[in-house]
């Protein structure tokens, strides 16, 4: 909830040989020294991106074939942005992640994937509608988020979705955007830069989030009527941020799944040093923003809270270890 199709040609293009797309990102061209070859830092990041796509590839079987539309989108969007030196911060694993929690039931139907979702279908608490997988909303794209890609502020709404759906690989650029903006200000895979994905005032005023971490973070209202929805009923749901990093029932693959998936369990430390030293961040009406105190944040991830973990054991086994060993250097 952030305040929050291509044609076929463009799919075909995104399902395009990697061989082909790898000597044009590599730019290994000189058009009369008009072109300059990528340096060897972003050849070495353009390099490990590939081979998280690769081990990630085998994992996504039950998604369907749209599942590796939505996966093929992101990784080429990234791919594209580290031979630019873009997106440092965005992991393959973020806008994967991300866009099951978001949009997974959408994977498979080639009209809904990159098009609209209404409020009433979404339960949005604000009564925004979305667009595409990565669930950005309508007025964040006319009005921030698309702009650097052809968007118009003053274009209508249905203008907008239409733009949309031709342009899956701009979606993609505008999430890769938004969480690269939230990992910088928040910091990166921090609860409050992921909260941010949904709506971060509202989590730091205590609006939601603040029933058991994995209860659902969309409250039901009365006749599926958004409007209908008290303050209570909001409050009594789920911590988003929590839930993408761990997974929970609706699930069982979050962030730290998908990163044993691509071997890389130094940023799984990374991630449970985060939010074990992450101090409370309280809502600033003057800068009408986030800002940090010194108070222990109390987020810590807990052995107990890999229940969702998915199968196979070794991960479950695997990530349990690196909680304690991260645990425990806090107390050394």
């Amino acid at each position: 909830m952030q305040t929050r199709s291509t044609t076929m040609k463009s799919l075909f293009i995104v399902e395009a040989d990697v061989m082909s797309r790898t000597f044009w990102v590599f730019g290994m061209v000189f058009l009369g020294g008009c072109l300059a070859p990528i340096d060897h830092e972003k050849r070495a990041a353009v390099a490990e991106l590939d081979r998280r796509y690769q081990a990630m590839v085998p994992n996504i079987e039950s998604y369907g074939p749209g599942g590796k539309i939505v996966l093929d989108v992101a990784y080429q969007v990234l791919r594209e942005g580290r031979a630019e030196g873009k997106w440092s911060l965005v992991g393959l694993e973020d806008l994967w992640v991300e866009s099951i929690q978001e949009g997974r039931t959408l994977y498979n139907d080639p009209d809904r994937r990159w098009g609209m979702t209404s409020a009433k279908e979404t339960k949005d608490m604000l009564g925004q509608n979305t667009v595409g997988v990565w669930q950005l909303t309508v007025d964040n794209i006319k009005n921030k988020y698309g702009l650097p890609y052809g968007v118009r502020s003053d274009w209508s709404n249905a203008q907008v979705l239409d733009f949309c759906h031709e342009h899956p690989e701009i979606q993609g650029r505008m999430i890769a955007d938004y969480v690269q903006e939230a990992y910088t200000k928040y910091g990166r895979r921090s609860p409050y830069g992921i909260q941010r994905y949904f709506w971060l005032e509202g989590y730091v005023r205590g609006w939601i989030g603040q029933g058991e971490w994995d209860k659902s973070v969309l409250a039901t209202p009365p006749d599926r009527d958004w409007k209908k929805l008290t303050p209570e009923m909001k409050a009594d749901t789920g911590f988003y941020a929590k839930q993408i990093v761990l997974g929970w029932r609706g699930n069982s693959r979050g962030l730290l799944y998908w990163l044993w998936v691509t071997g890389d369990q130094e940023g799984i430390r990374e991630v449970l040093r985060i939010w074990r030293d992450q101090r409370v961040m309280v809502w600033d009406d003057q800068k009408n923003d986030a800002v940090r105190t010194e108070r222990p944040g109390l987020f810590a991830i807990q052995p107990d809270n890999l229940k969702y973990v998915e199968p196979p054991s070794s991960c479950r086994d695997d990530l349990a270890q690196l909680v304690q060993e991260v645990l425990a250097e806090k107390i050394h």
